[in-house]
């Protein structure tokens, strides 16, 4: 990215408000004071029309002006030290397009996003809830996603906070986010596991934010289980088939512990086709969102079809329902090429687990899917994507290259760890034979340039406090 020519303060702003802004430029040939010629403030509301509720005139070179100007002139202010002021009404929620001009030049042009006042203490947190490191048995590459490094890389790719959610196991998780704590950063790493039953694989829900492992308890044998499983057995529907049944009450289960562990149970790749064939059979999808067994769904996950008629079935639901039903957006990744194709940007009062959840829940996030090579593909309500859509264009590039050089920072930090013997035995073990052998993580502890990731942070500081304020 190219160092911005000026400095605009504050980028988000509250809708139907008078807001001043603050226009600075950052090299000498920026600087307003070196102009000589007087120069004009203009503006297009982010309803495509003037404050007074006009029509602007527009031409692209067929001559349709109306007799009027293209945009309407504000009336500015610049100061000894070369700041420009100007006040504006933004009337309405969107994106405003403001232009700095002398005559005919256009000397820069930028654009001021507004929003309902009581979004204006939320910030956008970009996360993935669906990753897989080593300590899955179907990682292909094991030797080399350790949970720690998983985190830097992800941090690396621009994400602000990720679920590590191991096949059966919680407690990798925890080996990642006590990583991200250590180095002290803004990236965060929240407990997860993808959770299945040990004699019917069929589950794959996620157990985001969950205090304990889930896919532990799934047992005959276990008391909890058993009177659960005895409890939904006797409600659940003629199936035919009394493995179906038993299905079909296992998903009432694992909803009841994940809420009991205080996380949020997350609906995993309905249209998974493993061995060319669906894997979670049509009569429990339906089931499950009949009785609602799950707090919000992946809506754009592993696969392109499985993600298309995921969203086709989501979008019916909804319908029927009247109400928008929570959904994230996760990689399901398994390999480092895997990271960043699909993603949920958050917009939550802090990257905390109860923010977070509360912002999904509320439906305040959006869900991106970004192929190479293809234009994102956005899901969420439309003030939220348009809003996104300001952001990818004019925050998040600033974001990613900070993300970037606190990722540095957090591989030299993990470099400076001992070796992890518990991984390197793990990974070496047959799956089969690898589930049990981790009752709770190994703590490893690293030197990380504390000055250096505090240095990182102030700049994120920076970027926030031009962007609202």
């Amino acid at each position: 990215m190219f160092p911005e020519l000026y400095s605009i303060t504050p980028r988000v702003v509250a809708a139907d408000a008078i807001t001043e802004i603050a226009v600075k430029g950052n090299f000498p040939h920026s600087d307003l004071r070196a102009f000589q010629s007087e120069f004009t403030v203009d503006a297009v509301g982010p309803g495509g029309l003037f404050q007074n509720g006009d029509l602007p005139g527009y031409t692209c070179g067929n001559g349709f002006s109306l007799g009027r100007p293209a945009f309407e002139p504000i009336p500015s202010v610049l100061d000894e030290n070369g700041i420009l002021h100007f006040k504006y009404d933004f009337k309405g929620e969107g994106q405003t397009t403001f232009r700095i001009t002398i005559g005919e030049r256009v000397i820069t042009t930028f654009f001021i996003y507004a929003v309902r006042r009581e979004w204006l203490g939320l910030r956008p947190y970009r996360g993935d809830l669906h990753l897989h490191s080593g300590y899955s048995g179907c990682c292909h590459e094991k030797n080399l996603l350790c949970p720690e490094y998983y985190a830097a890389l992800n941090r690396s790719i621009g994400l602000d906070f990720i679920a590590i959610s191991d096949h059966k196991q919680h407690y990798p998780s925890l080996k990642a986010a006590d990583f991200v704590d250590q180095c002290g950063v803004g990236f965060q790493v929240y407990p997860s596991e993808e959770i299945h039953l040990p004699d019917l694989h069929t589950i794959h829900n996620l157990s985001f934010g969950s205090s304990k492992p889930i896919s532990a308890q799934l047992h005959r044998g276990n008391p909890v289980f058993d009177k659960l499983l005895a409890k939904y057995m006797k409600v659940v529907p003629d199936f035919n088939d009394d493995f179906v049944r038993y299905l079909a009450a296992a998903f009432h289960v694992v909803h009841d512990l994940v809420h009991d562990a205080g996380g949020m149970n997350v609906f995993c790749h309905p249209f998974w086709r493993p061995l060319d064939r669906l894997f979670l059979p049509r009569c429990i999808r339906e089931y499950v969102f009949e009785n609602k067994l799950f707090d919000c769904i992946e809506l754009f996950g592993a696969g392109s079809q499985n993600s298309d008629e995921t969203s086709a079935v989501y979008h019916e639901e909804c319908l029927k329902l009247a109400r928008r039903i929570p959904a994230v957006g996760n990689t399901d990744a398994h390999t480092r090429a895997g990271m960043g194709l699909n993603s949920s940007v958050v917009f939550a009062k802090a990257n905390d687990f109860a923010s977070l959840r509360d912002a999904i829940l509320s439906n305040t996030n959006v869900v991106v899917r970004q192929l190479p090579g293809e234009f994102p593909r956005v899901s969420g309500s439309s003030e939220l994507v348009s809003f996104y859509h300001y952001l990818r264009n004019n925050y998040y590039p600033r974001h990613d290259e900070l993300c970037v050089k606190e990722a540095d920072l957090m591989f030299k930090a993990f470099a400076t760890g001992s070796p992890d013997m518990e991984y390197d035995r793990v990974v070496n073990t047959p799956y089969a034979q690898r589930l049990g052998i981790i009752t709770d993580f190994t703590r490893n502890t690293f030197s990380p340039d504390a000055s250096a990731f505090a240095a990182v942070q102030a700049e994120f500081a920076t970027l926030e406090k031009e962007f609202w304020g």
